[in-house]
């Protein structure tokens, strides 16, 4: 073998070895990325499978906070109401649904007649919900008497119910003033509503009291 064969034998040794040397730098180089992202994929996987479950429960558990009520329910649809304030016979319309995603139920009245001390017929919207945390109902009123009532906080009382009946207290700051009640009668399919003034701690007879039968459906 001659010089330049010996030559040409050591080139193509010396880049094999360099082919070599880099291949092996690149597969460690590989295996390094790897060892490093590997367990990060687990940790990211691992946080996926833990947070779906977490997400699910968490719309389940929006979706249980809906205010079911089965007294409140049966108050649902129209309603002739035969009404008695001070002393004055009048009658009312009045419709009740579920609204805001079943949080509240909405009740709304008109009275037929003119109120002759408000010169207009009465109107209000009563709103009902419940705090599952203070387990009550919560009422929010709005009626024709605006922002001016002698209630504070104006519009707003808590509930408790008693079997079929919620009782409402209207307060003055810390002075109870008025204990609202809706009662129903399931014997007859009907609804019972009292207003009662508090004078020295004690309840009066009733200033409202209202008698409310479902609206007869015209069948053709």
């Amino acid at each position: 073998m001659n010089y330049t064969t010996n030559k040409i034998i050591l080139l193509i040794k010396l880049s094999m070895i360099t082919r070599n040397t880099k291949i092996n730098g690149f597969k460690k180089f590989i295996d390094t990325k790897r060892s490093k992202t590997i367990p990060k994929m687990i940790t990211l996987v691992t946080i996926i499978v833990f947070l779906a479950p977490c997400s699910f429960a968490q719309t389940a558990g929006d979706t249980t906070r809906r205010f079911y009520d089965d007294l409140l329910n049966n108050l649902v649809g129209k309603w002739d109401v035969s009404a008695t304030v001070h002393g004055q016979k009048f009658t009312l319309e009045r419709e009740a649904e579920w609204v805001m995603s079943h949080q509240y139920l909405r009740i709304y009245e008109k009275s037929r007649e003119v109120i002759p001390w408000l010169k207009v017929p009465f109107e209000r919207t009563i709103f009902i919900g419940y705090n599952h945390q203070s387990k009550r109902y919560v009422v929010y009123e709005l009626t024709v008497h605006g922002a001016d009532g002698p209630f504070q906080p104006e519009g707003f009382s808590y509930g408790d119910r008693t079997g079929n009946e919620l009782k409402m207290v209207l307060t003055k700051g810390s002075e109870v003033v008025i204990i609202q009640r809706f009662i129903w009668e399931p014997a007859s399919g009907t609804w019972r509503f009292q207003g009662r003034r508090m004078i020295d701690g004690k309840e009066q007879e009733p200033h409202v009291d209202q008698q409310a039968v479902r609206t007869k459906t015209s069948s053709k």
